[in-house]
């Protein structure tokens, strides 16, 4: 709006132009616009929409009717300002209002005139000046960017994510194989070293040298082919597979090993596919790293006055509690196993393509949904930043199993309906905020901030879906040596949903099916670090 000096109006009467009724502007764009379609990928597609100039002009009219009606212009009855006044006062805001009209039911109306089955929302190329290199920026940016043209159609291009379109495999009878499982002493030491984990704090090591996992405060710049892409000064990174600005480091953690604070290592890698300038997509990467400080996670040592911190008489008691609730968590574990299966067949089974290289968003929900898993399992904050570092940088193969689980996952949810309650999402909260020793609210409201509600959401719909699968497949029980030979012999990964070590009863935490004995450990003591 403009400033009320300038339009001197009284209270109580705006000057806001009216946003038109979307689905009825939608219809009318989707005859009049012209769009051509490119592929510049697998699944993605670049949209060039141009909207007429005749029918921005008559979408302009209508506004500049509707403010002539509305408007208070001093010296003037309403309804009696000339047009070139209202231009001069209010035609920033008409011009503004009417690219955002036109840019978002411009799009929709493309994508149902072409019947694209888009995913997500666009990214839209804009030029922010004359001189810049187009770019690829969200919506609002966009048409923040985007302006008005004084003649001639109004055009704006910009890349969407499409649904693949494959058919399901029979769902009926899928032949699983069912472990049993044994809880061994190795377990039960990995799940004591993780209560440790989660009361450990990070220190400064003493020789200086950086080791892998180690976390790091870097200086760090960006270059391709000579151009500086980023530069950035104290920087916080782990010394192990990381994703920079799209660029996997998947060999990040040998680079940097060995290295001492003011010391510089190089790491190389090759820019992403949906990197947001074009003329660097699929370009080589390097990457100047200046180590500023080092810290490393110091485990608490195991004794019984760590013990007695967390809520237990001695670590004997310690320890039988932990194979208690493994002992407990067996029937969460050979389910785990089982489903691994399930996601496998439907892996083997179902044939697509999808993008070498997933988007940042995608990936990112990706990652929210392992990261939930994995607190699902009770694994420690530095267990899961761990994991989630090497997902982030891992390789290709994994991104692709992952994304093409989700669409599966999607279409199964088409097919099988499954009810979800909100007391479900929330207990599974209530066992994240448990096995962090945290207080519920704040670990819902984080999953709110991060859309983790969602996909717990999905995380539980997807159980659901396979959990029926598991029902009516044909299942033969063999011996956690048998399942381990089989899934080696077949090469299979399960998807990242679990694997043959868990299928020979690595004691991967879960859910247990019953009580525990007692209650879980304490919080950890004010100062030890969460340790991410």
């Amino acid at each position: 709006m403009a400033d009320e000096d300038v339009l001197n109006q009284p209270e109580g009467e705006a000057t806001d132009v009216d946003t038109a009724d979307e689905p009825q502007l939608q219809e009318q764009l989707k005859e009049k616009i012209n769009v051509q379609v490119e592929e510049v990928g697998p699944l993605r597609r670049k949209l060039t929409v141009a909207v007429p100039r005749d029918f921005v002009d008559e979408r302009l009219n209508d506004q500049y009717a509707e403010l002539r009606r509305d408007a208070a212009v001093p010296g003037f009855r309403k309804g009696r300002a000339p047009r070139r006044l209202l231009e001069k006062r209010f035609g920033n805001e008409v011009s503004e209002t009417l690219v955002q009209q036109l840019v978002s039911s411009g799009f929709m109306a493309a994508v149902e005139k072409t019947d694209l089955k888009v995913i997500g929302d666009p990214m839209v190329w804009v030029r922010k000046s004359d001189s810049e290199t187009p770019t690829l920026v969200d919506v609002q940016e966009a048409i923040e960017q985007i302006k008005l043209p004084s003649e001639g159609d109004l055009e704006f291009s910009c890349e969407v994510e499409i649904r693949p379109e494959f058919e399901l495999p029979e769902l009926d009878n899928i032949p699983l194989k069912r472990p049993t499982i044994t809880i061994t002493d190795a377990d039960v030491d990995q799940q004591v070293d993780r209560y440790r984990a989660m009361h450990g704090t990070f220190e400064a090591p003493e020789d200086g040298i950086v080791q892998k996992d180690d976390i790091l405060t870097v200086d760090l710049r960006m270059t391709s082919g000579g151009t500086e892409l980023k530069k950035e000064e104290n920087v916080r990174l782990a010394a192990r597979p990381q994703l920079i600005d799209g660029v996997r480091l998947e060999n990040l953690g040998e680079v940097l090993a060995g290295s001492k604070i003011g010391e510089t290592r190089t790491a190389t890698g090759t820019i992403s596919g949906d990197y947001i300038k074009e003329e660097f997509r699929g370009k080589p990467a390097e990457f100047e790293i200046k180590i500023r400080e080092i810290q490393r996670l110091r485990l608490p040592e195991l004794n019984d006055e760590l013990a007695k911190r967390l809520g237990f008489e001695d670590v004997a008691e310690m320890r039988a509690y932990v194979r208690d609730n493994l002992e407990l968590g067996r029937n969460e574990q050979v389910r785990r196993a089982l489903a691994a299966q399930v996601y496998d067949y439907l892996l083997s089974k179902t044939n697509f393509d999808v993008p070498e290289r997933l988007s940042e968003r995608q990936a990112s929900r990706l990652i929210v949904r392992r990261m939930l898993d994995l607190y699902r399992q009770g694994l420690p904050p530095t267990e899961v930043e761990k994991h989630l570092d090497e997902l982030r940088a891992g390789a290709q193969a994994d991104s692709v199993r992952d994304l093409k689980l989700f669409f599966i996952m999607e279409k199964l949810a088409e097919k099988i309906e499954v009810d979800i309650q909100e007391a479900e999402i929330n207990a599974r909260i209530a066992a994240i905020a448990q096995h962090q020793g945290r207080r519920f609210d704040r670990v819902r409201d984080e999953l709110a901030r991060d859309n983790g509600l969602v996909n717990i959401y999905m995380q539980i719909r997807d159980d659901k879906i396979v959990d029926q699968l598991i029902s009516k497949a044909s299942i033969t029980d063999v011996t956690p040596e048998e399942a381990a030979a089989e899934t080696k012999a077949s090469g299979k990964s399960s998807g990242g949903k679990s694997s043959a070590k868990t299928a020979q009863g690595s004691a991967e935490g879960g859910e247990t099916a019953k009580k525990p004995r007692r209650t879980p450990p304490k919080k950890k003591a004010e100062g030890e670090a969460d340790a991410t």
